[in-house]
């Protein structure tokens, strides 16, 4: 099982497991941590390092909304020394819930690889469908 860290600006994470909670009920082993206006990378590393500290997780995944931010710095740092923890960028709720249903079943790098996958599903726009769509049935 992967342990897992949502880790967001603003309250983004806690919102994001509360939508995830929403969909599928109680989830386990998902800790949602909060960036406030006057934190930096450095004190992401230490909320991150508590949640890991305090938690039976061997295995970890990092989950954060943007690439370059200090969420992800943060992770990034601990993960560089640590192939047991696995970040991925760009958290929004279908991934979410990706996690949610797959951590328990695939391991840390197998779950993020999934998800770089997922990812490139996850943002669609709906004319640029319905043009495919047509484009499709002219072949018909």
């Amino acid at each position: 099982m992967v342990s897992v860290i949502f880790c967001a600006h603003g309250d983004l994470a806690v919102s994001m497991l509360n939508s995830v909670n929403m969909v599928y009920g109680a989830t386990q082993n998902i800790t949602p941590l909060l960036f406030n206006r006057g934190e930096n990378a450095e004190d992401l590393v230490t909320k991150m390092q508590d949640v890991m500290a305090h938690s039976d997780g061997y295995s970890w995944l990092i989950a954060v909304d943007l690439q370059g931010g200090s969420p992800y710095n943060a992770a990034t740092r601990l993960a560089f020394n640590n192939h047991n923890i696995q970040v991925i960028s760009g958290l929004s709720l279908p991934l979410a819930l990706e996690i949610a249903d797959n951590q328990h079943s695939m391991a840390a790098r197998e779950l993020a690889d999934y998800l770089l996958d997922i990812g490139a599903q996850c943002v669609q726009s709906f004319h640029h469908l319905q043009n495919v769509e047509e484009e499709e049935a002219d072949f018909i």
